[in-house]
């Protein structure tokens, strides 16, 4: 008996379900180009374009859109950038493994700039001269090549004849930007004129004061040029007491002719009557600020220690400059920076809050004692009060919290002696180095306590007539002890003053006057 299968024909899948399985993987083929093949930021340009010299940029906002928590996940790869020479590289962005190359052109469009040294320029028959020492002051941010031919270098001219004749000095850069100085000669058959000396005066110094004898001092050769450097001097000047002093100056240019001249040096001493028991040091150009506070103290030195010091230029005096006093607030200064050199250092964050113990009351000055002392507070809103206010409380919990002994280790370290952690006693010269410290520091921390200084509310010493806002400064009073220190913001010139007094009469009339007097005679 036979038996039949009927076998199942297949049927194809239907055009719905082929289109339907079709878009499917493209969907998800899409969907993952897209989230891990394209770049999902917007590129601002596919090619930037700066100068040769300015800087290369470096953030995320500088190549892409987007929001900035995006951006703030973007590394920014610029090392195969050459930041000193013209070209075009690739910067290399990555956003969470999705990389992208945007282009960078450096352009270099500008031609260098410079100076002669002298202009007409003197020489003898037969001498060369070099392009290199007729120059000065090249500025260009790629390598200046200095030559007298436009087309080639040649960097040195010998006249043949005499006469007055008319060159260029052509500089040019490595990538071909070229500048003229035209250059006037004048050929002569011999020299036979000496060099000249300029800034050889009488100079008057106080006792004590330093003295550079080349300061301002120049000499010039009409074939030479600059022979300042070759200055010979004989004599020697003793500025630790009081006396007439020569020196003498010679030079000679390279044909053997010479030049002297002989120059006074006075030392005295206006103020001798002062001396003895008070230190009394200038340096560099600070006599003008000195002698104007010396003759409106006179006898009254003696309650006093001063320091001033000129943060450009460097010229400064100093009164008593070791005298320890009692420091009173003054030492919340060295306190403050304490705490911000710990929290710089991570051991301590801004924001951290403590809580006030009975221990940390003191009355006088501040505001903290007419508010809620129950509720902790911010180092940084106590550090603020410390300087603003003078706030004691708020001194007392920052330096209770930090340590008293390691606020005094680290003012020791600023100071660089021993102090009287008992009394806590600080000098002139003491309270300068911690402005040195506040000034010259890349802290933001320190930047901010030199802001809030500003804002002191003490206002009645160092800034009382001075132009408003630009002192900023910390003031110190107990009994017959009264202090100011500071930095005066005054334009480009600022200056450190640090004035300690006890047992003067009127203290805040006087250190107010003295500080008036050196702004005024500086």
């Amino acid at each position: 008996m036979n038996v039949y299968h009927r076998r199942r024909r297949r049927t194809a899948p239907s055009p719905f379900i082929l289109l339907l399985f079709l878009v499917i993987l493209v969907t998800a083929g899409t969907l993952a180009y897209f989230r891990f093949f394209r770049f999902p930021l917007k590129v601002l340009a596919k090619t930037q374009t700066i100068e040769l010299g300015s800087d290369i940029p470096a953030a995320a906002s500088d190549y892409l859109a987007g929001k900035a928590a995006e951006l703030a996940t973007v590394e920014v790869d610029t090392t195969g950038v050459d930041a000193t020479r013209a070209g075009k590289y690739q910067v290399e962005l990555d956003y969470e493994g999705r990389r992208r190359k945007v282009n960078l052109i450096i352009t270099d469009t500008v031609a260098p700039q410079a100076t002669l040294r002298r202009q007409p320029v003197i020489t003898v028959l037969g001498k060369s001269l070099s392009a290199d020492n007729l120059v000065k002051d090249v500025v260009d941010e790629a390598e200046v090549t200095l030559s007298f031919d436009a087309q080639e270098v040649v960097d040195a001219y010998k006249p043949t004849e005499l006469g007055n004749f008319d060159l260029a000095i052509y500089l040019t850069d490595a990538s071909g930007n070229q500048t003229t100085l035209p250059l006037q000669i004048k050929v002569v058959e011999a020299d036979q004129n000496p060099p000249q000396f300029t800034g050889i005066e009488a100079v008057q110094l106080d006792v004590g004061q330093s003295f550079d004898p080349l300061a301002g001092v120049a000499a010039m050769d009409e074939i030479d040029g600059d022979l300042t450097p070759d200055i010979q001097i004989d004599g020697d000047v003793d500025t630790s007491r009081t006396g007439a002093f020569s020196l003498t100056y010679t030079i000679a240019d390279s044909s053997g002719n010479e030049a002297r001249m002989v120059r006074t040096v006075t030392v005295s001493d206006p103020f001798a009557h002062l001396r003895g028991s008070n230190v009394i040091t200038v340096s560099g150009a600070a006599s003008k600020p000195l002698h104007a506070v010396l003759e409106y103290l006179d006898l009254d030195v003696r309650f006093m220690g001063l320091v001033y010091q000129d943060l450009t230029t460097g010229d400064s005096f100093a009164i008593n400059p070791d005298n320890q006093y009692r420091s009173a607030s003054t030492a919340k200064v060295f306190v403050n920076m304490a705490l911000y050199d710990a929290i710089d250092r991570g051991v301590y964050a801004l924001d951290q809050k403590i809580q006030y113990e009975s221990s940390d009351f003191e009355s006088g000055t501040g505001i903290l004692q007419g508010m809620d002392l129950k509720v902790p507070y911010a180092l940084s809103t106590l550090a603020d009060y410390a300087v603003i206010y003078s706030d004691n409380i708020a001194f007392n919990m920052i330096r209770r919290f930090v340590g008293r002994q390691e606020t005094f280790d680290y003012y020791e370290s600023i100071i660089g002696h021993p102090t009287n952690r008992t009394s806590t006693s600080m000098g002139a010269a003491d309270a300068a180095a911690l402005m040195n410290e506040l000034y010259t520091s890349d802290s933001a921390n320190f930047k901010h306590m030199l802001d809030t200084m500003r804002q002191t509310q003490f206002n009645d010493m160092l800034p009382r007539f001075l132009p408003q806002g630009i002192v900023a400064h910390k003031v110190g009073f107990y009994n017959t002890v009264y202090h100011d220190i500071g930095i005066v913001f005054d334009g480009d010139r600022p200056y450190i003053l640090t004035v300690f007094s006890d047992g003067l009469t009127y203290p805040s009339d006087k250190i107010a006057t003295v500080s008036k007097l050196v702004y005024e005679n500086r």
